[in-house]
This record gives structure tokens, C-alpha cells and sequence, in this order.
């Protein structure tokens, strides 16, 4: 069949592929960040069973143009609200490679001989570069962590070992009293998955809020719910970057307060953004302590332009992941075979092959460059937005996230009630979406430093990137985009 690749087809299948790949490079060096905007009305043609042949080159074209111009283009310079740039070029090259060569990670013997060391490998690399000890590995339960699809499944993991450590068998006897599986979380900063693990685990909706300063723990509050819950709390989850201000939390603190009040505390750091900084000598020290915890979350595809997906969880000690152990006849029971220590994950692709790849050609030094850029480019808007009359800056810029809210006349900021900013805000944030030219996030966050009014519940637009292509000159362009949206939704 001419659409299976053999070698009687060799020549149309190299066509085929050059088209494809000249196709997604026209898309990424295209600085927009959506040609057209996506009208979901237009879906139902997308969801027409095809029943007749034709050719993957037609199907290239057809895609060409009825799905790529509505696609958005994390590569755009314009594209400020994500830091998943994903436009490495040994990262793309890896992950083309990947597919091509189809490797399963379950087992190592026949399915990944090679694949599985060089996936151990980037594993390594991970724990050297957060400070995690490496030692001799002779079998998967010295390796120290695992590769996942994503940081939700990172953090799930991570609750599932907190749970086999806080009850022994768990795995086997079931949860029989849910109200004894606690977990910590910053009040109003927290991510959906260890909320959404808990339940999917089986230990309920057993997340306690701890109330915050700052988007960090108040550690006099941390006490008073550790010393109220005592006995029942199995993790206690900190942040090294929290998804809406990258505030990294107090790491030596918080740990010091947890084992010193329950050594079996399980502490887990979600790490997803902020393990990057571990790669640059000036700006380690933002994250240290990070290494005293049992386990780290993080996020390539997040923080070293990786495309998507790829996550990993690390753990202090290696061992513990025989908590989580599972065996079948279907998995080799051989010294290397991964699918004994990846809940939820099945085959395997070797999505590791694409951060191997841009480890080994950036190194070190490279990945430190790229991200003492972005935390340059987050502290030089940070400066912008507090010179100008018409912003207000909500967060401390530790990492690349500078959350900000306009507001007219910052003067004049006590005229406005927080509804109005609100809705202003919002406003403005749709009608980005509405015109395809830039795209911030946005979200709900509780005002902790009282920039309008404290405590209140605010939704600012927030700026955050990844992407090593972007300028300053950029960054005040995209401010001057938003006091001239901001006229316009209000009508000036």
C-alpha cells in the first residue's frame, strides 16, 4: 500500500515528510500568534467521518488549510501568556526522531535496549542539576525518578508515593479511612492536579488550605494546621514557582517547620517551573533547600523549550519507588523495565529523547544563558509596569511571571472598586483573544500584597514566556497593545 512507508515508496514518503516539516517551519517562524481566529461553530465539519481514500498529501493540504491557520503559535514573540515556547531546535529534532523510531520504554530488553539508558540518563542529568545525590544503578529502583507525559501526572505520582508512605499497603488494602490522607497547599495558589490526585486516588477531597503571605506559606499558620491535623497529614505540597506568580516558596523553612513537627511528613516541591533556575550558577541560590525534599516535580517542556509533553518526578531516595512497584506478566520482570515504576502509564514512548537531545547540545552553560535571558526580560517588564500610570504590579518577579492589572490612572486606583478592575481586565483579556495579535493569561488570585484592595479576589492579565527569540523592545510594545485595547473596551 502506498501510505505504509517500505522501500518501494521511499521516494513519496521523503516527499511527504519534507512538506510536512516545511509546513510546521513556515508556521513557527510566523511571528502571529493565530492567522485566523477559530470559530467553534466551524467544528462540525471537522468531525465528518472520511470514507473514501486519498493520500497523505492531500491530507497534508487539507490540513494546510482548514486546521493550521487556526493553531496557535506558542513560537510567536507576541505570545506572552505561556512559557511552553517549544522551539528548540534539538528539542523539535529529538521529538521527530522519537516518533520515527518507535521505542517502548515499558520494558528495556526487546522493546528499549538502548532507549531505556539513554532515558536513565537524562533522569541522571536531572538529579545532578537539582542537587539530588546519584549513586551506582544496577536496577529501575536506583535510577530516582521516572519520565511522565506531563506535570499532572508528575504530581500525581508524587501523591500516590505520599499515600503508600503515610499507610503501608495502601495499593493493596484500599483507602479505608480517607479523613487520615491530608495534604498541605497555599491557600488561593495551589495547582488543580494534587486536588484532582487525591480524588482520583481514592483519598477524597482532602486538601487543607493554608493560608498565605505573599503567594508563600504563612508559617505561622502552617503550624497551627500541621498541630490541628496531626497524625492524618500525609504530604505537605510546596512550590518552586506556583502556576499563576512563579513565587517560589521559603523551601528551607517550610521543610525545617514539616520534619520537625512529623519526620513520615511527605514533602513534595512543585517544581515544574522553578527547577530550571538550578541550571544557571547566578540565580541557584532562588531554590535552595530544594534538594532536602522527597520528591520534585518538573517540567521541561515548561522552562527548556521542549515541545510537548514531557515531565518528570525525582525522588530524594530512589528506593521509595518500590512503594509503587507493580508487576504482570506482561511487563518483564527484568532489572531495567520501566513499566514497574510509571503508574497510569502503559507503552511508553521515548519522549525523553527530545531533552537528551538539547541537553547534550546546549549543556549547561547554554540552558543557564537561556534562562538568565528570561528572568532579565520578566525583571525588565516588571520595571515597566511600575514606571507607567496606567498598570499595577501584583507579584514579586522571582522567576518569568509578572502579574499586572490595568488600571488608568494608578493614581487614581482608590476610585475604582474591584469589580470594575476586574471586568476591565477581563475585557481587555477577551478582546486579545478576540483579535489573534497577543495573547497574556489570565486567572483569579487573591490580592496577598493589598496593591488593591488585600485579600480581595482579583483577575489580572499575566505575562510569562519562554521564548529565548523575545526582546525588550517587544515587552514594551506588548504594554502600548494593551492601554490602546483597554481604550477601546472602555471606550475612551
Amino acid at each position: 500500500m502506498k501510505e505504509i512507508l517500505n522501500k518501494t515508496n521511499e521516494s513519496y514518503g521523503r516527499e511527504c515528510f519534507d512538506e510536512a516539516i516545511n509546513m510546521c517551519l513556515d508556521f513557527k517562524l510566523d511571528n502571529k500568534v493565530n492567522e485566523k481566529i477559530f470559530n467553534r461553530q466551524e467544528a462540525s465539519k471537522l468531525y465528518e467521518l472520511p470514507v473514501n481514500e486519498s493520500t497523505t498529501m492531500d491530507t497534508i493540504n487539507d490540513f494546510k488549510n482548514n486546521v493550521l491557520p487556526y493553531c496557535t503559535n506558542f513560537s510567536s514573540n507576541k505570545f506572552m501568556g505561556f512559557p511552553d515556547a517549544g522551539n528548540s531546535i534539538p528539542g523539535i529534532t529529538g521529538a521527530v526522531i522519537s516518533d520515527f523510531l518507535q521505542q517502548n520504554l515499558i520494558n528495556s530488553s526487546f522493546c528499549a535496549p538502548v532507549a531505556t539508558f539513554t532515558e536513565i540518563a537524562v533522569i541522571k542529568w536531572l538529579r545532578e542539576i537539582i542537587g539530588y545525590k546519584v549513586g551506582k544503578i544496577d536496577n529501575i529502583w536506583d535510577v530516582g525518578g521516572i519520565i511522565t507525559y506531563g506535570g499532572t501526572g508528575s504530581n500525581a505520582t508524587a501523591m500516590l508515593l505520599a499515600r503508600e508512605n503515610h499507610r503501608k499497603n495502601t495499593m493493596e488494602k484500599g483507602v479505608v479511612t480517607p479523613d487520615e490522607y491530608k495534604v498541605l497547599i497555599p491557600k488561593g495558589i495551589g495547582h488543580y492536579s494534587i486536588k484532582s490526585s487525591l480524588m482520583w486516588l481514592g483519598c477524597g477531597d482532602n486538601i487543607v488550605e493554608v493560608e498565605t503571605d505573599n503567594f508563600r506559606y504563612d508559617l505561622n499558620d502552617l503550624k497551627k494546621k500541621l498541630s490541628e491535623n496531626e497524625g492524618k497529614v500525609m504530604a505537605v505540597v510546596v512550590y518552586a514557582g506556583d502556576s499563576r506568580t512563579m513565587t517560589i516558596e521559603n523551601l528551607k523553612e517550610v521543610h525545617d517547620i514539616v520534619k520537625s513537627f512529623d519526620k513520615n511528613i511527605w514533602l513534595h516541591v512543585d517544581g515544574c517551573h522553578g527547577f530550571s533556575l538550578a541550571f544557571s550558577k547566578k540565580l541557584r541560590k532562588r531554590i535552595e533547600g530544594i534538594e532536602l525534599y522527597d520528591s520534585i516535580s518538573t517540567d521541561p517542556h515548561k522552562v527548556l523549550c521542549i515541545p510537548y509533553c514531557i515531565s518528570a518526578l525525582l525522588v530524594k531516595n530512589p528506593e521509595s519507588l518500590k512503594l509503587i512497584t507493580s508487576t504482570s506478566d506482561l511487563i518483564m520482570q527484568e532489572d531495567f523495565a520501566f513499566g514497574q515504576v510509571t503508574p497510569f502509564i502503559g507503552s511508553k514512548s521515548w519522549v525523553s529523547l527530545k531533552l537528551w537531545f538539547s541537553i547534550k547540545t546546549l549543556g549547561i552553560d547554554g540552558y543557564a544563558k537561556i534562562i538568565e535571558r528570561r528572568v532579565e526580560n520578566a525583571e525588565y517588564l516588571k520595571d515597566l509596569v511600575e514606571e507607567s500610570k496606567e498598570f499595577v504590579l501584583l507579584n514579586d518577579v522571582n522567576i518569568n511571571s509578572v502579574v499586572f492589572m490595568y488600571v488608568e490612572d494608578k493614581d487614581k486606583l482608590k476610585e475604582k472598586t474591584v469589580e470594575e478592575l476586574n471586568k476591565i481586565n477581563l475585557d481587555i483579556y477577551n478582546k486579545l483573544l478576540e483579535k489573534g495579535d497577543y495573547y497574556l493569561h489570565k486567572f483569579t488570585i487573591p490580592d496577598n500584597k493589598g496593591v488593591v484592595s488585600k485579600d480581595s479576589v482579583l483577575i489580572p492579565l499575566r505575562y510569562m514566556s519562554g521564548n529565548d527569540n523575545l526582546t525588550k523592545e517587544d515587552l514594551k510594545e506588548m504594554l502600548s497593545y494593551i492601554i490602546n485595547v483597554a481604550k477601546e473596551v472602555t471606550n475612551e
